[in-house]
């Protein structure tokens, strides 16, 4: 099957209504193939064992780099990659102490988290692999699969609690929030982007894990759920189907009165054209300052066949080029 067939499903089986299929296709420079493969892997001890790099992911972004890691690995004989996936605050930890080689997360550092690395004589990089989304989804029960960034924040903010004050379908009952844990890269991004006044009044609920909060959603009629779209959004993935059996992905419009056409799904073709409102950065930050283990596996991720993995898991390559299509049906 080929990348564009493989686009085309993705994008039906997430969306479920959309008239006009529109979906991204690659353009790849020649050359670029050969960036990664001679880039080596993991560096060998003299008895011949293989060093791993310790990578602390944002666990919001485990579908992706579980995904890149198994390329990598596959690529290079002595390439071991050992990740641990925990919350994004976390992983910025785990850097900063030397727990972790990289820290792939969606944000950049803070000032007081670069004043660390500063203290410690270190500088870092921050390199740009893919641009992300933030998926609202709700039970398949639900009539409601509209709402807007305005309406998104009054529901943080407590002015709206019932499912009847947002969206165009009258949904009944009472509004539950549910992020993957307290500490959530998703639940920062969502209060940061929407400028929540009061955080602590937020009316939320955490569970451990992306893969819990859309369990949550498929128990509950009620529920909003917050994810990394990359947890649905890979059609070759065998599990996505299963993600997917009983939930809807809500649309968001950012426009105050928005008509229909107005509100966009978290598919590639709207994060490329910058329609979808809660899409972000996925950044590799690194301490390693010569070319090493760490600096092979960034690499990988951002050449040829490391975009590719992100274009095939739903996301936006961040450093290749691409070109848009529109398909329409008759």
């Amino acid at each position: 099957m080929k990348i564009e067939d493989r686009l085309l499903t993705k994008n039906r089986t997430i969306a479920n209504v959309p008239e006009r299929m529109k979906h991204l296709t690659w353009k790849a420079g020649i050359g670029l193939l050969a960036v990664c493969l001679g880039c080596g892997g993991g560096s060998q001890s003299e008895s011949g064992a293989t060093e791993a790099v310790p990578v602390a992911v944002d666990q919001s972004l485990q579908p992706l780099m579980e995904a890149e890691e198994a390329a990598f690995e596959g690529l290079n004989k002595y390439a071991r990659i050992n990740s641990t996936y925990v919350p994004e605050l976390k992983a910025i930890e785990m850097l900063l102490n030397d727990s972790a080689r990289i820290a792939v997360v969606t944000r950049e550092m803070t000032p007081a988290e670069r004043k660390i690395l500063a203290e410690q004589k270190f500088q870092y990089r921050s390199i740009k692999i893919a641009v992300d989304a933030v998926a609202l989804i709700t039970n398949q029960a639900n009539p409601d699969t509209l709402i807007t960034t305005a309406e998104l924040k009054d529901v943080f903010e407590g002015r709206r609690t019932q499912w009847n004050q947002v969206g165009r379908n009258g949904g009944t009952g009472k509004i539950s929030v549910v992020f993957d844990n307290n500490s959530s890269s998703n639940l920062t991004y969502l209060l940061d982007t929407l400028q929540v006044a009061d955080r602590a009044k937020a009316p939320i609920f955490a569970v451990k894990s992306n893969e819990e909060v859309i369990d949550f959603v498929k128990k509950n009629p009620n529920a909003l759920g917050v994810i990394g779209v990359n947890w649905i959004s890979d059609s070759d993935d065998p599990k996505t189907p299963k993600f997917l059996d009983g939930i809807r992905v809500m649309a968001v419009s950012r426009t105050p009165d928005p008509e229909l056409d107005d509100y966009y799904q978290p598919f590639q073709y709207n994060l490329a054209l910058n329609r979808y409102p809660l899409a972000r950065k996925l950044v590799m930050l690194s301490k390693e300052a010569r070319q090493g283990p760490a600096t092979s596996y960034i690499n990988f991720v951002t050449s040829d066949r490391g975009q590719r993995i992100v274009l095939k898991a739903g996301l936006l390559p961040a450093t290749q080029i691409i070109r848009l299509v529109n398909i329409r049906s008759e």
